[in-house]
């Protein structure tokens, strides 16, 4: 019975190990992702609701006639002949 034991501690080590680690990188993705909601619907209310007087101006952009030609499409399906 203590062979077995002996045998099998590293694997089990290993294995709390890992979970450890993961449960921690995966706390600290939520409570980031968390933080960042938070920072962005405070500035979305601030600019939003307080800030009016703001200088920037969001405008439409038009569509250069490259963008809307081949080229612009991003398509890599050209042939090499």
């Amino acid at each position: 019975m203590l062979d077995l034991i002996k045998a099998l501690l590293p694997s089990i080590c290993v294995g709390l190990l890992f979970w450890y680690v993961m449960r921690n990188i995966l706390r600290a993705d939520r409570t980031e992702r968390e933080q960042i909601d938070k920072f962005y619907s405070e500035n979305e209310v601030n600019e939003l609701g307080v800030n009016g007087e703001s200088d920037v101006k969001l405008t439409p952009t038009k569509t250069s006639e490259y963008e809307k030609s081949e080229h612009g499409k991003g398509d890599a399906t050209r042939s090499h002949g």
